[in-house]
């Protein structure tokens, strides 16, 4: 429990927020190279506890860091309802889906750390078809098809094509 202190700590400085929901999901494989890393995702009362932080444990310190936030600059804080974390096979890059009330945000993130710690970032697409909130998410395990549902009731299935462009692969509507 000391390893997670810091984490406790970022969220108990907005004192009683209260926070509706939270989505955690673990790199599902990391190489030898790599430290266990989660990402974690809020929603909540209070806009400055809204957010998606990847964290990533320092060996050194015994202790959980930061090492990226999944926003873009000038982004309004945004409810998280759901993370998941998709397995890397062969990839340069990690890839981690983001559900908000805006829709799905895909986000590429770097597997090498800046000078300051901090791992490159780029949302690749933002993905909608949904009606209403997206509550769950799960990757296949080759990490190249998303499945989500939600509200409405539907699950889509999102996969990239070969120029990286994602797009809605099949829908399974609920019946009457």
């Amino acid at each position: 429990m000391a390893e997670f202190q810091n984490v406790i700590d970022s969220m108990s400085t907005f004192g009683k927020a209260m926070c509706l929901s939270a989505s955690i999901s673990w790199n599902p494989q990391r190489g030898e190279s790599q430290e266990s890393s989660f990402v974690l995702g809020f929603n909540s009362d209070t806009p400055q506890l809204n957010s998606s932080k990847v964290w990533e444990f320092d060996q050194a310190h015994q202790r959980w860091l930061p090492v990226a936030e999944l926003a873009s600059p000038g982004d309004n804080v945004d409810q998280v309802y759901a993370v998941a974390w998709a397995p890397n096979i062969g990839r340069p890059y990690e890839v981690i889906a983001v559900a908000t009330h805006k829709g799905i945000a895909i986000w590429h993130l770097g597997l090498n750390p800046d000078s300051d710690g901090r791992l490159s970032l780029e949302k690749i697409a933002q993905l909608s078809g949904h009606n209403g909130e997206v509550w769950q998410m799960e990757w296949d395990m080759s990490g190249m098809t998303l499945a989500t549902t939600g509200n409405d009731g539907a699950v889509r299935l999102w996969q990239s094509n070969l120029n990286g462009v994602w797009h809605e692969e099949a829908t399974f509507e609920p019946t009457s």
